[in-house]
């Protein structure tokens, strides 16, 4: 067993933080169903991906039904998260698919596929099932943070069953009431590696899923976000030594669905999600179990706060804006709002600024005690883009043994060679996420390394 801890990091304190317990999200009131009106496969995260697509508009469609395959990888499928009727089929730039919308039918069917018997299954048999079941989409692949290749085996698997973004629900929410299926997925996930599968936790969680999980070995972690990455866990475990050192990735809720899926052979559609921030009424916060792919609409109707406010799918730090008729992302276990600040205030560099947060201690803030102290955050970034100033800022919270100004000049000037081994092939976007919040260049490393990471795999995985 490793144990990660850090201190290198940060909660941030944003205001509208979710509480309570797990609840159902009616979508219309008590009297409604719990389920919308609408529900879209969102398939905006795979940009990189060639779609062939199985259903249009108009064709009647079941849960876990295949409506789209990846081209290159003809076995990877995309299923229905619901059954009923292609509305339409939403398309972008270049005729990109962006989302397969379907009206729910009011008994809805589903795709029923044979039990697997995970202890005598084959390799290739769970292998066959996840991608005709859909859910290989969920798997992830280091480095470059790309989707898993079936065809090759990894050295290792890495589970992550904690959560440090703002706002998101903790892995332990996921799993409840699923732990018989999160031990099936974690079984299954023996079977296709050559290597262990790394299970990594918070210390001290009470879930026993996690603290007594079978065939897997068990790693702690502690300290502030991004103490939840993968990139950190798999620095202290299994470090990636080269681009042919492949390690497969996954959260505890794709591990319930894997579980799911083989032993109840139906797609699993639930999961659990956040919605807060300091755009939503306060006492309409909370954690909610919805379907993937639930409408925006839904999401926001009654919670909104007066004004212009921005709709973020996801987490604060590596959401994405929406719009009301959109639907939750593919991957994302968050919905927040934030308030849109479209003025810039007179002199506000001369003022204490008492109640703004200032990681630089920009602001009298900074000096402060923020441990208990909560702020309203809106989206003006108080500056614009400017050349880089002081690298010593991002190191403090930044806990991989990156340095982070460096690499990501050399990805600035496509010195892909020099950033490989400043440690690109260690990190993703993600782990830029908190020197991106805190940076006064207001450079966007997230998507600097992103583009660094795509680019570098072109090279040498072609």
């Amino acid at each position: 067993m490793v144990h990660i801890k850090i201190k290198k990091g940060l909660d941030i304190p944003i205001k509208g933080k979710p509480s309570g317990k797990t609840q159902q999200l009616i979508p219309g009131g008590e009297a409604s169903s719990a389920t919308p009106k609408k529900i879209a496969l969102n398939l905006k995260p795979f940009e990189d991906i060639k779609f062939k697509l199985l259903a249009k508009a108009g064709d009647t469609v079941k849960i876990g039904q295949p409506i789209a395959f990846d081209k290159a990888q003809e076995k990877r499928m995309f299923v229905s998260p619901a059954g009923g009727v292609v509305r339409e089929v939403r398309r972008g730039l270049k005729r990109r698919l962006l989302d397969i919308v379907i009206d729910v039918d009011s008994e809805e069917q589903a795709v029923e596929h044979t039990i697997i018997d995970i202890d005598k299954a084959s390799r290739e048999e769970i292998l066959e099932r996840l991608l005709e079941g859909g859910l290989f989409a969920n798997i992830r692949r280091r480095p470059f943070n790309r989707l898993a290749n079936p065809t090759k085996t990894p050295q290792s698997i890495f589970v992550k069953a904690i959560e440090s973004a703002p706002f998101t629900p903790s892995a332990e929410q996921q799993v409840e009431g699923y732990e018989k299926e999160f031990q099936a997925g974690l079984n299954a996930l023996t079977k296709l590696t050559q290597g262990p599968v790394h299970l990594v936790y918070r210390q001290g969680t009470s879930c026993k899923a996690f603290t007594d999980a079978q065939n897997v070995e068990k790693h702690t972690t502690e300290g502030p976000h991004p103490v939840a990455n993968h990139s950190l866990h798999i620095e202290h475990i299994d470090p990636i030594t080269s681009v042919d050192h492949i390690i497969w990735t996954v959260t505890a809720h794709d591990v319930v669905s894997i579980g799911y899926l083989l032993t109840k052979g139906r797609y699993f559609t639930e999961r659990v999600i956040s919605i807060a921030g300091p755009g939503i009424v306060p006492d309409r916060t909370g954690y909610f179990k919805v379907r993937a792919g639930y409408p925006i609409e839904a999401l926001i109707a009654g919670r909104i706060e007066k004004g212009l406010v921005r709709l973020i799918s996801g987490d604060p730090l590596m959401g994405e804006k929406v719009e009301p008729d959109e639907y939750l992302g593919y991957y994302h276990t968050a919905f927040c709002a934030i308030p849109e600040n479209t003025h810039r205030e007179f002199m506000h560099f001369f003022r204490l600024g008492i109640n703004k947060y200032s990681f630089s201690r920009a602001y009298f803030s900074g000096l402060l005690d923020n441990t208990e102290r909560e702020y309203d955050f809106t989206t003006n970034q108080h500056g614009e883009h400017r050349p880089f100033i002081d690298a010593t800022l991002y190191d403090q919270v930044m806990p991989l043994q990156v340095s982070t100004m460096p690499l990501v000049k050399a990805v600035l000037a496509e010195d892909l060679d020099l950033a490989e081994e400043l440690g690109l092939l260690s990190v993703d976007g993600e782990d830029f996420a908190l020197p991106t919040f805190v940076c006064m260049s207001k450079m966007e490393m997230t998507d600097i390394i992103k583009q660094g990471l795509k680019r570098h795999a072109l090279e040498v995985m072609e």
